[in-house]
């Protein structure tokens, strides 16, 4: 089992590769690929604020719910650079509480996602990064 500093790394990992994907995005913000509904500015839309709702549940498994971060005052990213400026401070917001989880929290489990202990819980938040990141390098975009 990964430890919970290895977990953080890994989402470090998948929130710079979604940033890189933002940047990269930005002549075609707004354009979904035929057939989608998920243009580059619609992805990063769900993703990034998902960041909030993965770092709340963790908080709640653990026993500090109330230390969980505030949504954002805003999740429409109108830019590429609105949406790297968003991450930004999700990542901020978020690590601020993620950076308290010890490996012995890892097996803790809260309601959130049927039951799913912190360790899952960080993985889930982890995939969908890297899966949502990868869907604004689609190339058909």
């Amino acid at each position: 089992m990964a430890t919970a500093n290895e977990l953080r790394e890994a989402l470090d990992g998948a929130r710079t590769a979604m940033r890189q994907a933002i940047e990269g995005a930005a002549d075609r913000w707004e354009k979904a690929p035929e057939g989608d509904e998920w243009s580059p500015r619609a992805v990063a839309e769900h993703a990034i604020p998902a960041e909030i709702m993965f770092a709340g549940a963790v908080c709640a498994a653990c026993g500090y719910a109330d230390q969980a971060p505030a949504p954002l005052a805003s999740g429409e990213f109108a830019s590429a650079a609105d949406a790297a400026a968003g991450l930004d401070a999700v990542t901020e917001a978020t690590n601020a509480v993620l950076k308290h989880v010890q490996d012995d929290e890892l097996s803790k489990s809260g309601e959130a996602m049927g039951g799913a202990d912190v360790a899952r819980l960080l993985r889930i938040n982890i995939w969908h990064m890297q899966d949502h990141g990868a869907q604004i390098n689609n190339p058909a975009l």
